[in-house]
């Protein structure tokens, strides 16, 4: 991988985090339990929080910050597609979606220079421990399905119930 695609493969993964935000703000208004509210709320918070994670390095490499529409619209369309699912059903359909991402997300992470490790890194961990989530949640572990999401949120909260 060149270092320009490299840099492509960054702002890739910079833009994810804008679908993601898009697509867990949006259902927000599907879900209405306050355990799935509040999932949703730490998923949304954690694509929030990667997405400003990779700005430095953004920076550093003169990558573009601004937002491509088509990333939200992307979200947004995933998001509509899951209107009228149930909890199982949108965590077997996300999980499927996240699957080869944490593939590609490696893919970029192997390819990256010394100084950029650590926050590919960082990208593939983000990307693996959303696909754990949903695979827990399916298997009916979601008192452990957070604890991964839980971990790299920096600016943390608790269930309105507690």
């Amino acid at each position: 991988m060149s270092s320009e695609q490299f840099k492509q493969g960054l702002s890739e993964l910079y833009q994810g985090e804008i679908l993601g935000e898009a697509l867990f703000d949006q259902m927000l208004t599907y879900f209405q339990s306050p355990d799935h509210q509040y999932k949703l709320s730490l998923l949304l918070q954690l694509e929030t929080e990667t997405k400003a994670r990779l700005r430095p390095a953004l920076a550093l490499l003169g990558i573009d910050f601004k937002e491509q529409a088509e990333f939200r619209k992307a979200g947004l369309d995933i998001a509509s597609s899951l209107k009228g699912k149930s909890w199982e059903e949108t965590m077997v359909t996300l999980r499927d979606i996240v699957e080869p991402a944490v593939s590609h997300y490696k893919e970029i992470a192997s390819c990256a220079p010394p100084e950029y490790l650590g926050i590919t890194e960082l990208m593939v961990a983000h990307e693996k421990s959303l696909y754990d989530f949903f695979q827990l949640e399916l298997e009916g572990s979601g008192e452990l399905s957070i604890d991964k999401i839980y971990q790299q949120i920096h600016y943390k909260f608790s269930p309105p119930w507690i």
